[in-house]
């Protein structure tokens, strides 16, 4: 469904897991690649529209929280948009309200109860020691971080 960054099949596949249907994206738009944000988000939207009500985000990030090591896993609270501060949301332009309310409140995107199984899932397979809790920095890339923005 798109042309691949290296390590990402650009696939969609679609399963059961414990006899429930699924769906994983193999890879995705970015907006570095010089996609625009509706067409990186348009992925959700049509998972929204065959009726997927929760979706597992992953990704390999840089951090800047010094008690975090290479290899450890986050799980994230909360995130800062650093391209939305530009305006570029995928919100902007018309609003189709098949998506949602125009302006929707932020405070609540992850949810806590989810965010508290992974936490218990992990500690219960040993995993305790790199498991992580922390807010999520969204940039636009392609480049690492200035000094100043660490």
């Amino acid at each position: 469904f798109l042309h691949p960054v290296h390590g990402h099949a650009g696939r969609l596949v679609f399963g059961t897991l414990k006899g429930r249907p699924c769906v994983c994206m193999q890879g995705r738009f970015h907006l570095y690649e010089g996609y625009p944000i509706q067409k990186i988000t348009l992925p959700m939207r049509i998972f929204k529209m065959l009726g997927v009500e929760t979706v597992i985000l992953t990704n390999a990030a840089g951090g800047l929280n010094q008690d975090f090591k290479v290899g450890d896993i986050m799980v994230i609270k909360d995130h800062i948009n650093m391209p939305g501060f530009a305006g570029n949301n995928p919100l902007v332009g018309p609003n189709d309200e098949r998506f949602g309310v125009r302006f929707p409140c932020m405070s609540d995107a992850y949810d806590r109860e989810l965010q508290q199984l992974a936490v218990d899932i992990g500690q219960e397979l040993g995993y305790g020691d790199f498991l992580k809790e922390g807010v999520y920095c969204v940039l636009g890339g392609p480049s690492f971080e200035t000094i100043a923005e660490c």
